[in-house]
């Protein structure tokens, strides 16, 4: 089944969240570092909501099967990168050993965006891991968010030195553990509820990290590493996460389940290549075909075969709007540039706020009582970034 011999896999990353975009993402990407050798990079994944789907995955000894489809051909993968399904609590003192291990080269993380905040769950539990690695003597290792946040490396980074208040701790934190920003990019469905040990996605799989010494381990996977991450995250979050997030709140509002039907309506061809060609890329600074990288966007999000639902990727809107539209509104006010189809996708948001019966997200009270009296200055200050006036009469005109 594999290309490696499993039983000689050790433990080398502890990997916080087990859901389907980690076991298609990185999850792939270390077994094919297990396949050329790198033996010692085995994952211990930690669920932490509920405990059925490490359990389901410890069943199975943890192998599960990634289908990768581009719309025409499909290739069915096991995977068998991930050693050992954990749950937090119930396996704290299993996750809390791996944190001690000399072995571990590096945790990395999915968790979403509204988890790093200080005092969340996972804020407290992260800074467990590194204080019980800390009173064991452990070396350096990375942490590697996976999350769609700005410089995650550095947020991640603040975070924990918002949290940790043991002065000790924390100066051995900055002496000893790496905070490497990084980009992933992947298009994975979250998994059939029937089936969730199958997990199905697009062939294009992306991961990008800043030069950290654990890429003598992921290079040969395909895992690229370069000296600055934040052009290539600015691109992938605003032109393709923010044309993604505009076209589920467009599908949502229209009753239209998948995004891959939004995006081949008539009227959305030219808008979305407009949006992304005459607005977003004015605010990208990347030496590398823009039209050519939004072209393969629009591609990849036509895929059928997907099957993503508007309702997940319109989860959790205010964690995302600040990176994925906000910042690009802001830019263009900067620099003097009309932004009418990203003022329409924000308007987009505020109206699937103002009338959908199933928002999901921290701050749904607040957002819709804005949304439904069209308080832009409110909804502007219940976000990190605040929204650039300039074009609130643009977006005004879009609202119902």
């Amino acid at each position: 089944m594999f290309k490696y011999d499993r039983s000689q896999v050790e433990i080398g990353i502890l990997h916080f969240g087990l859901g389907g975009f980690h076991r298609a993402h990185q999850a792939v990407f270390i077994d094919k570092a297990l396949e050329n050798g790198n033996l010692g990079m085995g994952i211990a994944a930690i669920s932490q909501r509920d405990s059925s789907l490490a359990d389901e995955m410890t069943a199975a000894d943890s192998i599960f099967q990634v289908e990768e489809n581009d719309g025409i051909n499909s290739e069915l993968r096991s995977i068998g990168s991930i050693k050992e399904s954990l749950f937090y609590s119930r396996d704290e003192d299993r996750i809390l050993e791996i944190a001690r291990s000399p072995k571990l080269k590096a945790i990395t993380i999915t968790v979403t965006e509204k988890a790093y905040k200080p005092g969340s769950d996972f804020s407290l539990r992260l800074a467990r891991v590194l204080n019980e690695r800390y009173k064991s003597g452990g070396g350096s290792i990375a942490v590697v968010s996976c999350d769609n946040l700005p410089s995650n490396g550095d947020f991640t980074k603040n975070l924990m030195r918002e949290v940790i208040e043991d002065k000790k701790l924390w100066n051995w934190v900055e002496a000893n553990i790496r905070f490497p920003n990084s980009m992933v990019d992947r298009i994975v469905p979250a998994p059939a509820k029937e089936n969730r040990l199958l997990i199905k996605t697009e062939k294009f799989n992306q991961w990008i990290i800043e030069n950290d010494p654990i890429s003598k381990y992921l290079s040969s996977a395909g895992v690229q590493f370069v000296p600055k991450v934040k052009p290539y995250e600015l691109a992938k979050i605003r032109l393709f996460n923010g044309v993604h997030s505009y076209l589920a709140y467009y599908g949502e509002i229209h009753g239209i389940e998948y995004v891959a039907d939004v995006i081949k309506l008539p009227e959305m061809e030219n808008f979305v290549k407009e949006m992304q060609e005459d607005e977003i890329s004015k605010t990208l600074d990347l030496k590398i075909d823009l039209k050519k990288y939004a072209s393969e966007i629009r591609n990849r999000m036509a895929n059928k075969t997907l099957f993503h639902r508007c309702r997940q990727i319109a989860m959790d809107g205010s964690q995302k709007m600040p990176q994925r539209l906000i910042g690009s509104l802001n830019d263009l006010a900067k620099i003097n540039i009309p932004a009418p189809k990203l003022a329409t996708a924000f308007a987009t948001w505020i109206n699937y706020l103002a009338t959908s019966d199933s928002v999901n997200d921290p701050l749904a009270a607040d957002l819709i009582d804005f949304a439904k009296r069209k308080d832009l200055r409110g909804i502007s200050a219940l976000l990190a970034t605040p929204l650039d006036g300039k074009y609130d009469e643009e977006i005004r005109k879009h609202l119902t």
